[in-house]
Order: structure tokens, then sequence, then C-alpha cells
């Protein structure tokens, strides 16, 4: 059974989550800027023109960036060197979602250097962390209970897709896909709100991003030709995956050598492909590009596809802080445009490369990320167009089953299990996040430690159970019943607790009732906080100051063991 949401909680998360959204798309703006500013200091044409350079130039700037990448790397703290989705997904299972933000600005630099560098990353990955950053800044400023944390958490992952790519949609199903890995119904609205915010605070600073010009796509013809290009293209589509999941893996072990030694294998391997193969730098797009109006690529298509693949995978392998996201994509689309031109003479319609690079980037990603549905709706958004959906959907079900057979999770899910993490939190784990203390706060009535006889006498006709005060630094805790006892003694001659203050007869509790000290604390985030408290306390009960509902209750762990199985 899960906790209800008030209206009031909902309103708020979903304002919260707009500004988001737009924080995410501002700075997703300024990374965008910063890195085609930068570019044309030396490249004309914007930061995806490495064909333009002459060969020394080209050869030469990713060295120059992996130089200044391990130098950053070297210098910072090494605690504020993890960036990336993994890392997100890291703090949002194992330290309640809580981002530090000088992470954040280590991202947004190193990303912009690695990609004026030419190095083969995205920059979406990037915008996630960098948002994901914002929703648990602002979770922390509002004091919000786990389950906002969360909440905010997703609305800025929703926002920083929604603004790289304006795809709002999309954003939504990546922020469940990805990083939760499950569907949350009971967050929808704000991670709604936040991502269309950032896709219309993006569009308004960097105008419409037309990645890809679809001037006309043709209805798929289901022939028996189409359906062995389809099945060939999921093949191709699974040993790419395989390929580049696989290079990460090996490359992985490699994370106990240098800085220095791991950033400059990947200079020296980028450095020979912007000799040989320049159109593998950077994003990529601008092949896939070329390749849909028609133009001749420099080199062999089948050559860009296995080096791109490989690059990518080393890069990210070996700890250049960049996305995935991107490259997958163009990866999947030069798939599509080889599958294409394979099967040119079989597929009697016309317009088939354009179909057929559609379907190649929603199959790699879907495969890399095990997001069926993030990359089929980003398809669709990124294209305008919904002709693509049935023949993606069978490509991406085949795909994705086969990697499912072999067993193969998704990129940031393998990431975290070598290095011993969980991608996601227990049932159990997750039911006690999903929970604040509320569920199981007693009430309790707080009275001064030298209380008047009237306010006493009142205690008679309250429902509430447990009475509270504080004696110095100390909360004494004592139940109803025991102070009434004590009120009646009054009827026998003065007893000793009496204390008369300015003709006001009040009963001093410390001495009145044999009263048990009670720990305090602050309010935990959730029932998972609540409960590690008390296992590592050992006490059976605690005092807690909730200070969003301004009040001061009881939780007991008898209480909290109920309610775990009652709901169990």
């Amino acid at each position: 059974m899960k906790q209800r949401r008030s209206n009031d909680d909902l309103f708020v998360l979903a304002i919260l989550g707009a500004v988001c959204g737009l924080l995410a798309a501002l700075v997703m703006a300024l990374l965008y800027w910063l890195i085609v500013t930068s570019s044309h200091f030396f490249m004309a044409g914007g930061g995806e023109a490495f064909e333009s350079l002459a060969v020394w130039q080209r050869a030469t700037i990713p060295v120059v960036a992996c130089f200044i990448l391990a130098t950053i790397f070297t210098v910072l703290p090494a605690k504020i060197n993890n960036v990336g989705i993994p890392f997100v997904v890291e703090r949002l299972n194992y330290h309640q979602g809580v981002l530090p933000f000088a992470n954040a600005v280590t991202q947004f630099f190193t990303a912009a250097i690695s990609l004026v560098g030419g190095l083969s990353i995205g920059k979406e990955g990037p915008a996630v962390h960098l948002g994901a950053t914002f929703g648990s800044y602002l979770a922390q400023k509002a004091r919000l209970p786990q389950y906002g944390v969360e909440t905010l958490l997703a609305c800025g992952v929703s926002g920083a897709i929604a603004a790289a790519f304006q795809t709002p949609l999309a954003g939504v199903l990546f922020a469940f896909e990805v990083i939760f890995i499950e569907y949350r119904m009971g967050i929808v609205l704000p991670v709604v709100m936040s991502s269309v915010v950032g896709m219309l605070v993006s569009e308004f600073l960097l105008g419409r991003i037309e990645v890809f010009d679809i001037a006309k796509l043709s209805t798929a013809q289901f022939t028996p030709e189409f359906f062995l290009a389809c099945l060939a293209l999921v093949l191709f589509i699974v040993m790419l995956a395989f390929l580049f999941l696989k290079v990460q893996k090996v490359l992985w072990s490699l994370g106990s050598l240098s800085v220095w030694w791991r950033f400059a294998l990947v200079a020296l391997a980028t450095s020979i492909a912007a000799i040989y193969v320049p159109e593998a730098l950077g994003g990529g797009y601008d092949s896939i590009v070329s390749l849909l109006s028609g133009q001749v690529l420099v080199s062999s298509l089948l050559v860009i596809i296995v080096v791109k693949t490989l690059l990518t995978s080393a890069s990210i392998g070996l700890g250049i802080p960049g996305g995935m996201i991107g490259p997958t994509f163009v990866i999947g689309g030069l798939a599509g445009a080889q599958v294409a031109f394979l099967f040119n003479s079989s597929l009697t319609y016309e317009h088939e490369m354009t179909l057929f690079i559609l379907l190649g980037m929603s199959a790699m990603m879907a495969v890399c990320f095990q997001a069926p549905l993030t990359a089929l709706i980003a398809i669709i958004e990124m294209t305008h167009t919904s002709e693509v959906i049935v023949p993606a959907m069978l490509v991406i079900v085949l795909s994705c089953l086969i990697m499912r057979l072999f067993k193969q999770d998704s990129a940031f899910v393998q990431r975290l299990r070598f290095s011993g993490l969980s991608s996601s939190p227990s049932p159990f784990q997750r039911y006690l996040r999903h929970h604040t203390v509320q569920s199981v706060a007693e009430p309790v009535t707080i009275v001064p430690a030298h209380a008047s006889m009237e306010r006493l006498k009142d205690l008679g006709s309250s429902m509430v159970e447990y009475v509270a005060f504080q004696s110095e630094d100390r909360w004494l805790l004592a139940r109803r019943e025991s102070v009434l006892d004590a009120l009646q003694s009054i009827n026998f001659g003065p007893p000793p607790w009496l204390v008369v203050d300015d003709d006001r007869v009040l009963m001093d509790l410390l001495k009145a009732l044999d009263c048990e000290q009670s720990p305090f604390i602050s309010e935990p985030a959730s029932l998972e906080d609540m409960l590690a408290w008390f296992q590592i306390s050992g006490s059976s009960d605690v005092l807690v100051d909730l200070k969003r509902a301004g009040k001061i209750c009881l939780v007991s762990r008898r209480r909290l063991d109920q309610f775990l199985l009652k709901d169990s």
C-alpha cells in the first residue's frame, strides 16, 4: 500500500519540478553555447565539422583536450571527479539522492572540454547529471522527505533530456526506464511539468533543434524482403551493442591505472581515428545528416561504424566524462544506413535509407540502455513523424529480447554491478523510502516542566496517550494516565511536587512522575532512515521533530514493526 500524497504536496512538487526543468534547460543552453563558441575559434561550421580541419589540427586537438582533462582530474580531489549517470544512480540508491554541487561543476566543464576536443562522447549524459543535481539541491533546500528528493531528481533528469533533444515525452520515459528502472505513476505530473518547461525554455533559447531534416518518409511495406532487412538490422545492432558493452567491460578493469595513462590511451586512439576516419570524431551527427541529404561520405560506412563504436566505448570505459546517448544514436543510424545499402535492390519503395537510419537509431539506444519506450518516443519526437512507429517497435523488441536472452543489461546497470553496487534498491527498501515518519508517528502533548493545574486537568479529555516535557537539555516522556494519577494526589494533602509561582499552583513534573529520558531527533527523510536509526541506537522509542508539520511526535520501534507487518 503506497502512501497517498496530498494535493498540496503534489502542487509543491509540480512547482519545484518546473523550476528543475528551467534550470536544466538554462545549463544545457549554456553548455551548448560554450561548445559552439569555443569550436568556432578553430573550426568553421560548428562543433561537428572536424573533417574540414587539416590533418595535423584534428589529430592534435584530442591530445590537448585529454591533457587538460588529465590535469583537472589530477588537481581536483578524487571525490569531486565522480560524474555521469552511474554516479547519479549510485547517489540515488546509496546516499538518499544527495548530489554534491561540486561534482556537477566538474561535469559541466570537463564535458565541454571533451566535446570541443572531438572526443567521441555525447552531451546528454552530462546534462542528466546536471539536471539531477539541480533537483537534488532544490529538494534539500526545501527539506523534502525521501520521496520528494526522488521526485525532484527525476524532474531534473527529464528536464535535462527534454532540453537536450527537445523531446519532452522521451525525457519523462528516460527518467523512469534508465534512472529508476521502473514506472512510478505517483510522480508523473511533476516530472511531466519539468519536461515541458525544459523543452520550452530550450526552444526559446536555442531555437528548434532540427538534428534531422526528414522531408519525406514513406510508409513501410511489410514485404518478405522488408522483414529480412529488419532481421539483418536487428542482428547487426545486437553485434554492435555486444561490442560496445564488451569493450567497456574490458577497460573498466584498467580503472586502477593513473588518469594520465588512461587518458593518454584515449588521446592516441582518437588521434589515429582523426587522421583516417574524421567522421568518427565528436558527436557524429553530421555523418547521418550527410547520408540523409544524399551526400557521399569520405570513409567507408562500415569502417566509420566500427571505429565510432570502438572509440566511444574506449573513451567512456577509460573514464572520459561524457555521455553515451548521442553516440549510440549515431552508431545505430549508420548501421541502419549500411543495411539499407545492402538491401537496396530488394526494397521496392523509395526513402528506405531514411527509414532504416531511424530504425537503427532507436534500436541501438534501446538495447544499450534497455529503454525501449524512450528510444521509440525519442525518434518520433525528433523527426515529428509517426510513420516509423510500427517498424521501430518490431526492431526494438527483437533487439531487446535477444540482448535479454544473453543476459545483457543496460550499460549503466553493468557499470554499477562492476563496482559492486546495485542499480535499484530492494522492494523493501523502496517501500520504506516511499513512506515518511508520519506514517508511524503517535501524537504527543508538549507541556512545560512546571505545568499549571488547569493545563494538566485538560489532559483528562484528551485522546493523546503521551506527554513530553523538556528539563534542561533533556526530553522526558510520560503517559497521560501517570500525570492524571499524580494530579489526584493533591486531594490527600500538599504533595512534594507542588510549586507556587505568583499565586499559580504548578506541578513539577520531574518530581511528580517517574519519567524516562527520550532521545530527540529531527525528522528522518524516510522510514528507511528511521529504521536504520533504531538499529544503530538500540532505543525502543524516540521523539521526532516534524519541522514541516510544526509538531513533535513519538515514534516507537513497536509501532514501526506493526506498520511493516500490517502492510506486508
